[in-house]
């Protein structure tokens, strides 16, 4: 194998279920990512898993009446389910409650805690007399001082994406009781980020270049406005615990006056997981339940091999809301370690998907549940319309004609178009089979095959999946230009031989489609590749030559037009 690729993909809250807004964001980015350097011989680790702690999961807990685990139990299987159904190609999907991840998440707050990197200090934090206790961020609203915007949680803003310090939101109350809540004074463990912000600037300055050009320049404006320290334990019950044993037997100056109700707070340990997950993979020898796990062949089973390697690359994938998370702060505490770990390559990030121009929101009903639109209309019809309009940087839009309009005059009218085309043609006048003695086909489709090969690896390897998608779409018109144009239809009446040296260019055409297809519509491409050839689907990104062709089985059409008055009608449902 060339390259060792990390693939770090967003951990998502077991919250709730999983919407459209998902998969644009990051899950079918960092597959499309995955399959493309599998196929060139890269050797993948792609891992994530759900984080199950904070209070996204007790505000949940809370409305339905379960307990935190309960509704990671839910939710966790839920999300396992629906990746299965879109096909993601995960090494390891875990979740952030395994001993393995509070082992390392532990180790990594000690090895910064003696480096110098975690300071203790008081802080004021929003406390519910009502309730004698102090209330996590999210059980705290009130008015974002920046934007005005409303009923916006005590750290940040999801309106205008600021940190807020306590006691900068205006008019606070407690969500559980809607009374007023005050500031008190509690002390706990903060990321001097001060302290790291040296190195941050050199990595940021040597990553211009690599990151989306926005993502760098949002990055770079938290530089330039200077970074605080920030709060990583929290007065909350479900969350990791502190290493008390450990820290016990550290010196006094290291240590809090009280470490009663005091956990780790989620921001800091979900991140970590892109580590702990590589480490459970390496560990991991067989599906069990609860996971999704997969090696693949070749692969090395050493987590070192991508964490402790300076010729690794590590990319990062998270939607909007993220970024900061990722480009700043866990690059901070993997530097904060000394351990030399691999700093992430490539953090892509993409901003929102929106549903008909508004946000999704589970709350206000405004969404899509992604597995009945997979199980309704087909996983690779969505896994089109959403590669072709991802976010990467703009807001995208997912709209109800869009996508009927997509798959029917694109994925059902092109591609598809000209792959039934040309194999009924085969089937009906050539018997299914083709043997032509030639090694190459005409000098225009040879030099149509190179480009698309090229041309689309530049654009994912630079993770530009739409405009990779699109060079794809270009060959498949190109195909059915020249069909067009050679006419073979009335070619074959007249001349045979003639008729067979243009199908040998049409087949040529084809037998590249199941490697350029497989990162987009995976499904679609083992089903043509099973049609073409007798072997087992193992393909790999290289154009493949042509000697004698034979239709393995009957000709299927691999995607079927969208009705659209009853793809609208549904819409709602």
């Amino acid at each position: 194998m060339n390259k060792k690729i990390l693939i770090g993909v967003a951990w998502p809250y077991v919250n709730g279920d999983l919407h459209v807004g998902h998969l644009a964001g990051y899950l079918l980015p960092a597959d499309i990512f995955a399959r493309y350097n599998r196929l060139v011989g890269n050797d993948v680790l792609m891992v994530s898993g759900s984080d199950c702690h904070g209070t996204p999961i007790t505000v949940e807990a809370d409305k339905s009446g379960l307990s935190p685990i309960e509704v990671v139990e839910k939710y966790h299987k839920q999300d396992l389910e629906l990746f299965r159904l879109y096909d993601l190609s995960y090494n390891l999907y875990t979740k952030t409650t395994t001993k393995n991840h509070k082992q390392v998440v532990q180790q990594m707050f000690l090895e910064l805690l003696k480096n110098g990197y975690i300071i203790k200090d008081t802080m004021q934090q929003y406390y519910s007399e009502q309730d004698d206790k102090f209330l996590p961020d999210r059980y705290v609203e009130g008015t974002c001082p920046h934007c005005n915007a409303r009923e916006q949680r005590s750290d940040q803003c999801e309106s205008c994406g600021r940190w807020l310090k306590d006691g900068e939101l205006i008019d606070p109350v407690s969500k559980l009781t809607g009374a007023k809540v005050v500031l008190k004074d509690t002390e706990h463990y903060f990321l001097d980020f001060q302290k790291l912000e040296p190195l941050l600037k050199d990595y940021v300055a040597e990553h211009k270049d690599v990151w989306r050009k926005w993502v760098w320049q949002e990055t770079d404006s938290w530089l330039r406005e200077g970074l605080q320290k920030r709060a990583i334990t929290r007065d909350m019950d479900w969350a990791i615990e502190l290493p008390l044993e450990e820290l016990r037997k550290l010196p006094t100056e290291m240590q809090l006056t009280d470490y009663t109700g005091k956990h780790i707070y989620v921001w800091f340990e979900a991140v970590i997981g892109y580590l702990s997950a590589s480490i459970e993979w390496a560990q991991t020898n067989e599906q069990t339940e609860g996971i999704i796990f997969n090696r693949y062949d070749g692969q090395s089973q050493d987590w070192k091999v991508w964490w402790l390697n300076k010729e690794a690359l590590i990319y990062n994938f998270m939607g909007q809301d993220n970024l900061v998370f990722h480009t700043l702060m866990w690059p901070a505490q993997l530097m904060g370690t000394k351990n030399g770990y691999t700093l992430p390559h490539n953090v892509v990030v993409n901003k929102f998907m929106n549903y008909e121009g508004r946000k999704f929101s589970k709350s206000r009903n405004w969404t899509i549940n992604s597995r009945l639109i997979a199980e309704r209309y087909g996983v690779d019809l969505v896994r089109y319309y959403i590669s072709s309009n991802l976010p990467e940087n703009k807001e995208g839009n997912f709209t109800w004609e869009g996508f009927v309009a997509s798959v029917n005059n694109e994925l059902v009218a092109n591609l598809g178009n000209f792959i039934n085309r040309t194999l009924k043609f085969l089937e009906a006048r050539f018997n299914s089979e083709l043997t032509l003695h030639k090694e190459s086909p005409s000098l225009e489709i040879a030099k149509e095959i190179d480009a698309v090969f090229s041309e689309m690896s530049a654009h994912l390897e630079q993770c530009e999946f739409v405009a990779g998608l699109e060079r794809l779409m270009e060959y498949t018109r190109f195909g059915n230009k020249y069909f067009d144009d050679k006419e073979i239809w009335q070619v074959i009446k007249q001349d045979e031989s003639k008729a067979a040296e243009i199908m040998f260019d049409l087949l040529s055409l084809i037998i590249q489609l199941p490697i350029l297809m497989e990162p987009y519509v995976p499904t679609a491409a083992k089903k043509l590749h099973s049609m073409i050839n007798t072997n087992d689907f193992k393909p790999k990104w290289e154009k493949q030559s042509l000697a004698q062709f034979k239709l393995n089985k009957p000709v299927e059409i691999l995607f079927s037009k969208l009705d659209a008055e009853t793809v609208l009608t549904q819409k709602d449902k």
